[in-house]
């Protein structure tokens, strides 16, 4: 029970630093996952006792395994010199070089914990440098080599730090051991990995022959890939399970990539987004593992080693500043060499910073970090365990602060590309550029929902009348939040306020509410239950709260509850009260739209003011006449069943119009070609949510 309290409360944990972080975009999420593990244990005392072998499995094993298979092909085979010489030739020299100086700062560190705490710092963390690239435009090199290396340095890191774990648990460190151990483990993993993967690819292959395509069962087997690999490495054959993990990933993905045309697309989206979830939870629960982590450990560290506070910190930020270090003159050296070879671009050391900068610390260095043992061979304490732990944590918060305040520093340009987006070729990007689109995006999403409206109106007969108003209020809704995000952006867009509006459609509700208590029309419990019910919605215009947070929603719960109870206890019957409802419903729905109809022949000129009145003055008739319309429609079983697809023939035909309206925007060179993608994209998801589990007959 324990443990199921705890998976939620990381959970709940990482849900929340989402939220802080879309208030706050400028902070990295890592950083909000931090403190709220900090108050995690400061001030509820929780402890997490992590163990190194299954904290590896269910972390790092899924996390490469995510990393390897969006491996950015393109980029790697453009750059192969300087990613390969980054992700393994750089790891190797951070880890002697780095563990020479750090072993000069803290004596007190063994010489085999020094090299693995300059090996568990040397990896970069591809998902934190593309958060900060959506804000900072990196220079374009720089970015790609980053972005290649992580996964490769990711293996390359690891297995340097593993090695050097094991040779502190031993008790022993003999180079000449180390070495050979180095080349088993990389050796013997990367073969398991291409067998695995491309034995797991073969599996698909066998299952889709034999007409085994069910989305669920794929999906499954992809979750279950890393841990049956990284299992299968480091159990049986004592290899690493970091190559095998990241070997198989790719295998996997390029055999997969060969035939992707023959195989279910639905099954490539489920598992693209599956991945994307449980990589998002993986990432957030490590880092709040990290600031739950941190107390103990700089406890201990005090402790143990009658160190303050300070003088911990102090250790992190240096060892900080010697990867970062070792980092840039590496890549001042590779432009060196780059310029004496060709004798084209000088070497700026600029560059040699930015590219310093962007090597951040994230996930993988933290989950690695934590694997640690307790104890060695020997059954004494693994030495100075929490100072590692601590000082490693140190680096990763470190780099991050320093890559977001000095990168906006150092390339003094913001990005205008959205990395979460498909890919473009550079000459693709280069083109869309040059491009002076009419529309953004958020202008080019409303004219298409407009054109899907107005196909919707040319299908409305008698017998869908009432399902064409729901789908037309729908979408006049997600018209309504697109405007309200674009408020106070660049764009220029003001909010067109409705209110009056619909204070004039209330009072007009209220009017033949009235009308219908004094003619006996309806009965008082009715009348009341209406008139609160127009009370809430004024309240909501006062506010303008379509985002407002309610304090009253309790009351409001508790009011239905009762409302209910007196309904059961009343003398009339549920029936009556439902049928009352209902007139009143239509009543006042019909009022409103003679009111609002009236309203509108004061503005009958060809502003741009008028018309916008009279928009918005339709849009809230359109949502009166389906509030008429629904309550006039037969609910059966059977006539559930029809509107079903009757709505999901409508949705397509709107969705098929708006998909068209954007290729027409494109190809007039109204958009830009990502701006095309994104809504594209968009219309597709709406689609396939459309279509879900709809069984054809």
């Amino acid at each position: 029970m324990v443990i199921l309290e705890l998976v939620v409360i990381l959970i709940v944990s990482v849900t929340v630093s989402n939220v802080v972080s879309h208030f706050i975009p400028d902070v990295p999420i890592s950083l909000f996952q931090i403190a709220i593990g900090l108050v995690l244990s400061l001030a509820f005392g929780i402890f997490i006792k992590i163990d190194s072998h299954w904290f590896m499995l269910l972390f790092v094993a899924p996390l490469l395994y995510n990393d390897a298979w969006r491996f950015p092909k393109h980029e790697l085979w453009e750059l192969r010199g300087p990613i390969l010489g980054n992700a393994i030739i750089l790891v190797l020299l951070t880890t002697l070089v780095g563990g020479f100086f750090i072993h000069l700062l803290m004596p007190q560190l063994e010489t085999s914990v020094a090299l693995a705490l300059a090996a568990v710092v040397s990896p970069t963390d591809p998902v934190a440098v593309q958060a900060i690239a959506k804000r900072v435009k990196l220079p374009k090199t720089v970015l790609h080599i980053v972005s290649g290396e992580s996964l490769i340095n990711d293996a390359s890191g690891l297995v340097s730090f593993n090695t050097a774990i094991k040779a502190t648990v031993a008790g022993t460190f003999l180079l000449s051991h180390a070495i050979g151990n180095f080349f088993w483990m990389t050796i013997v993993g990367l073969i398991i990995g291409l067998l695995l993967g491309s034995l797991l690819n073969w599996f698909g292959d066998v299952f889709d022959r034999v007409g085994l395509n069910d989305v669920v069962f794929h999906t499954v087997v992809t979750i279950l890939a890393p841990f049956l690999i990284y299992w299968v490495a480091e159990d049986i054959f004592h290899a690493s399970g970091v190559i095998a993990v990241v070997a198989g990933a790719i295998i996997t993905k390029i055999l997969s990539d060969q035939h992707v045309d023959a195989r279910n697309p639905e099954i490539s989206i489920t598992g693209i987004r599956t991945w994307e979830i449980f990589v998002y939870l993986l990432n957030g629960i490590i880092f709040v593992l990290l600031g739950i982590e941190l107390p103990p450990a700089l406890a201990a560290v005090v402790q143990s080693s009658q160190m303050n506070t300070g003088h911990a910190i102090f250790y992190g930020i240096v060892v900080w500043f010697i990867i970062f270090a070792i980092r840039t003159f590496w890549a001042y050296g590779n432009q060196v060499a780059l310029y004496l070879k060709t004798k084209e671009t000088k070497p700026s050391f600029n560059m040699a910073v930015t590219s310093g900068l962007t090597g951040v610390r994230g996930a993988v260095t933290m989950a690695a970090v934590m694997t640690v043992p307790t104890i060695i061979n020997d059954g004494t304490a693994f030495p100075q365990r929490d100072l590692l732990v601590f000082v490693a944590a140190v680096v990763v918060i470190v780099s991050l602060l320093v890559a977001t305040i000095m990168l906006p520093i150092m390339t003094k340009e913001r990005s205008a590309h959205d990395f979460t987006q498909p890919e473009m070729l550079d000459s693709e990007a280069v083109a869309t550029e040059t491009i002076k689109p009419e529309m953004t995006e958020s202008q080019a999403r409303i004219f298409a929902i407009q054109v899907g409206i107005q196909t919707l109106r040319e299908q409305q007969r008698e017998d869908n009348r009432a399902i064409v108003y729901e789908l037309i209020t729908r979408k006049q809704g997600t018209i309504a939040q697109i405007r309200r995000q674009l408020i106070g952006n660049t764009s220029g867009y003001t909010s067109s306020d409705d209110s009056e509006l619909r204070l004039i459609g209330l009072q007009a509700q209220r009017d033949r509410l009235q009308q219908l208590l004094v003619h006996e029309d309806i009965s008082p419990l009715t009348f009341s239950s209406q008139s609160r019910r127009l009370e809430r919605l004024e309240n909501l215009i006062a506010a303008d709260a379509h985002y407002h947070f309610s304090s009253q929603w309790a009351l409001v719960l508790m009011r239905r509850g009762l409302r209910s109870i007196r309904i059961w206890f009343s003398d009339e019957t549920s029936a009556k009260i439902k049928k009352e409802t209902s007139l009143a419903v239509r009543e006042t729905s019909k009022e409103a739209i003679k009111a609002l109809s009236a309203y509108m022949e004061k503005y009958s000129g060809d502003t741009v003011t008028h018309r916008m009145e009279r928009q918005n003055a339709y849009n809230l008739i359109v949502t009166y006449r389906y509030r008429i319309e629904n309550e006039k429609h037969v609910d059966t079983p059977e006539q559930r069943q029809l509107d079903d697809k009757i709505r999901m023939e409508l949705e397509l035909k709107a969705l098929n119009a708006q998909r068209e309206t954007i290729q027409n925007l494109y190809e007039q060179r109204r958009i830009t070609r990502q701006a095309g993608i994104n809504i594209r994209q968009f219309i597709n998801f709406s689609e396939t949510a459309a279509l879900a589990g709809k069984d054809e007959e």
